[in-house]
């Protein structure tokens, strides 16, 4: 039995739970996929799938077994990468993950730019709210916002991730500006759905951090939207600073400032945006590249590694 091939098998097939989708990734008969997996089970003497004519599913000693494995073969895919890359101009895919509204402004611009200094370099991008595990190899590169940093990883500060209240000069002439916190219950707002549920507005009151209670009339996922909807001059949003810095300094936007403090998103917990990668993959000239890239062209001098 080729142990080595049974194991990347098996490992894209606990993640996929598909036999078809593993036999199309490698390129061969399902039979060949489904042959090495009894193979190694018999190897093993252990059953690590459970197999229905719809399911697959692993085992509680499969999932056991992916643990151990999973980053043996992420060392071993690494390092042949690496031995192989040091001849060649920098080549291969890269997966990457950005929260959506920060991704769709600034990434995938700053992805355009790179892919036509090194066109040879691919990259799958997954723009996306939820947390993705970097240490377990889904994905190479992760941007996110973030007040504390996982562990085992290097992060790569390109700013801060501040909200701002804002509206259009047409919708203060028209309704005035609120004046305290309070006042925003009575008015049109507009609000984001992360995967947690929708993102409440904190205001400051007797000491502590509470959620306001709003009406809002429009809720999304979608940041865009958010920013066409309060564009219109109908509400109010709160949304973060680098998303609206060009509408406020172009004058489409205002900010409005309370009169009982400032809003937060996060109970005033202060989150920044960050890069974020595996350590061991920097060794490869493409991770390297498209890292250093990214932080130039996103990032300001006072990005730091951390660690």
């Amino acid at each position: 039995m080729d142990k080595l091939r049974a194991l990347r098998y098996f490992d894209h097939l606990a993640n996929s739970l598909s036999f078809s989708a593993t036999a199309d990734h490698f390129r061969v008969p399902s039979s060949s996929v489904s042959r090495r997996i009894k193979d190694l089970e018999q190897a093993l003497g252990a059953t690590l799938f459970e197999r229905t004519t719809r399911t697959v599913r692993l085992t509680d000693l499969g999932k056991l077994y992916l643990q151990e494995v999973a980053t043996a073969l992420q060392s071993i895919e690494m390092a042949d990468e690496l031995v192989g890359a040091q001849s060649k101009s920098p080549s291969g895919m890269l997966r990457i993950t950005a929260i959506p509204g920060y991704g769709e402004r600034y990434v995938l611009p700053a992805l355009k730019k790179f892919r036509e200094l090194h066109e040879n370099i691919d990259f799958d991008v997954y723009l996306t709210d939820q947390v993705i595990n970097l240490v377990g190899n889904e994905v190479d590169i992760a941007i996110r916002a973030a007040s504390t940093l996982p562990d085992q990883l290097v992060a790569r500060r390109l700013g801060d991730h501040d909200f701002v209240l804002v509206a259009t000069p047409g919708y203060v002439k028209k309704y005035g500006p609120p004046a305290i916190s309070t006042d925003l219950c009575e008015r049109t707002v507009y609000m984001y759905r992360t995967p947690l549920g929708v993102l409440d507005w904190f205001a400051y009151r007797d000491g502590v951090w509470k959620a306001l209670q709003l009406k809002p009339t429009y809720i999304t996922n979608h940041g865009q939207s958010l920013l066409d909807s309060v564009l219109t001059g109908c509400g109010i949003a709160f949304l973060p600073r680098w998303g609206v810095a060009d509408e406020i300094a172009q004058g489409r936007l205002v900010e409005l400032v309370l009169e009982d403090g400032p809003l937060s998103s996060s109970a005033n917990v202060k989150m920044g945006l960050y890069l974020l990668y595996h350590p061991p993959k920097f060794q490869l000239q493409k991770m390297r590249l498209t890292i250093d890239f990214l932080v130039a062209e996103l990032g300001n001098s006072s990005s730091q590694d951390i660690y």
